[in-house]
């Protein structure tokens, strides 16, 4: 079993509860803002716990979600149950071609597989779903902001469970690898993380692969301009019009 098929449960919720819907209001509102008029139907991709559906329909572009996680699903119709959700698989889009206007993907849920192929045949799929003229956007972090900052290991205790948490940058595979230790009522499991970190260049390189334009990059959702230190990157992708 891979990580991303074990660790999006209670424990990934306890770890990230700092992750709000005011957050995800203003992540949102700066998302329509450089999206193209009219940017329905979106795909809400990787949508998790609907942090981002819930904004994007009071703004009156309800979305489809997609996310792999039952748990995180589960928790996402019992927020909202007029958001139509969907368990897949985002290397293999369960949607017909030319199916969105727009996909959104926050929060750093790309990467995560484990070879460069699966990693470019999300952006093909991506590019498949998409409608002539949509687009796509992209947010990520921003990989010398992070690796600046990287806490080796620490330890947190919430939801009755103790957490120990190791972290280390893979110079070869470019990817960060985490290492979560569970314990509670006297067990331990262990689950993991592991991202591949991309930079500015590589990113816009598998999308333009992919046939997607690239139009803007941001460092941070402030619009601020990229920068060596900016704590995202998020990447607004354009696949081109049908020839006239």
């Amino acid at each position: 079993m891979t990580w991303w098929e074990s660790w999006f449960g209670e424990e990934y919720l306890d770890l990230y509860p700092h992750r709000d819907l005011a957050a995800a209001r203003r992540e949102v509102a700066f998302a329509l803002a450089h999206l193209p008029p009219a940017p329905a139907p979106v795909l809400d991709l990787c949508c998790g716990t609907g942090r981002h559906s819930i904004p994007l329909a009071e703004a009156g572009t309800p979305p489809i979600g997609l996310d792999y996680s039952a748990p995180l699903l589960d928790l996402a119709r019992r927020r909202d149950r007029h958001t139509l959700l969907v368990r897949g698989d985002m290397r293999a889009l369960p949607f017909h071609d030319a199916s969105f206007r727009t996909v959104v993907n926050f929060f750093t849920s790309f990467g995560y597989f484990r070879t460069e192929a699966e990693n470019t045949a999300v952006v093909e799929e991506i590019e498949r779903v998409l409608c002539p003229g949509g687009a796509f956007l992209c947010d990520t972090f921003g990989r010398d902001h992070v690796l600046a900052r990287l806490v080796p290991e620490e330890r947190r205790s919430c939801g009755g469970k103790q957490y120990r948490i190791r972290r280390s940058w893979d110079a070869g595979t470019a990817r960060l690898e985490k290492e979560i230790e569970v314990r509670r009522a006297g067990s331990t499991e262990i689950f993991r993380e592991s991202v591949r970190a991309y930079t500015p260049d590589e990113l816009v390189a598998l999308l333009e692969g992919a046939g997607l334009r690239v139009a803007s990059v941001w460092g941070d959702f402030d619009e601020a301009p990229l920068g060596p230190d900016s704590p995202r990157l998020i990447v607004l992708a354009k696949k081109a019009e049908k020839p006239s």
